[in-house]
C-alpha cells in the first residue's frame, strides 16, 4: 500500500502539467485583462492534448468580448479571468498541430476562464500565436521556456479570408 501511495505522489505532479493554468496573482490577472483589451483574439488550444481519438482536442479562434477578475475556483489565494467570448472559427487539429489553412467559420458565444497555457494570444516578438504565459510573466509553476509552447512551437493565426469576420480582418491586418 505504501508503494502505491508513493507512486501516486510521484506521478500526480507530472499529470498536473496537463491542467489549465487559471490561477493567477491579482497583478497577473490585471495584466491579462489589459492585454486582452488590445488583443482580443485568442486561439483556444491545448498543444499537449491528443489530435485524434476519444480525447481529441478542438482548436477555436475566439474574440474576447468582455472580462472580469474573479477568485480562482479551486484556490481562493489566487484569481482567474472570466471572459465572455465569441468563437468565430473551428480549426482542424492534426498530428503536426492546428491546420491554419483549413479554418471553418463557426459562431457561438460562451463564458470561459482564461488559462495561461491554453489561451494562445498574439506574441508581438514572434509575430505568432503563443501561450499567454509567454506574453505575460507567469511563474506559478516555475520558470517556463518562453520561446515555444509547452509541447509545440508557436503557431500562426488563420488567414481572415477563410473566416469572414470584419473585426478580425482589421485586427489581423494591423499585425501581419
Amino acid at each position: 500500500m505504501k508503494n502505491i501511495i508513493l507512486t501516486l505522489l510521484l506521478i500526480c505532479p507530472t499529470l498536473s502539467w496537463a491542467d489549465p493554468w487559471d490561477n493567477m496573482t491579482l497583478e497577473q490577472a490585471e495584466q491579462v485583462q489589459e492585454y486582452l483589451a488590445s488583443n482580443p483574439y485568442l486561439l483556444d488550444y491545448c498543444d499537449c492534448c491528443d489530435y485524434e481519438g476519444e480525447y481529441a482536442t478542438e482548436v477555436y479562434l475566439m474574440e474576447v468580448l468582455s472580462t472580469e477578475i474573479v477568485t480562482c475556483e479551486w484556490n481562493p489565494e489566487y484569481f482567474s479571468v472570466k471572459a465572455n467570448v465569441k468563437r468565430i472559427a473551428r480549426i482542424p487539429y492534426k498530428a503536426d498541430g492546428p491546420d491554419m489553412k483549413a479554418p471553418l467559420a463557426y459562431t457561438s458565444e460562451d463564458e470561459i476562464i482564461i488559462t495561461m497555457n491554453y489561451a494562445w494570444g498574439y506574441n508581438g516578438k514572434a509575430a505568432k500565436a503563443a501561450p499567454l504565459y509567454t506574453i505575460i510573466p507567469y511563474d506559478v509553476y516555475g520558470e517556463q521556456d518562453l520561446a515555444s509552447g509547452y509541447c509545440r512551437e508557436f503557431t500562426n493565426f488563420p488567414s481572415p479570408a477563410m473566416i469572414g469576420d470584419t473585426a478580425y480582418t482589421i485586427w489581423y491586418k494591423k499585425r501581419f
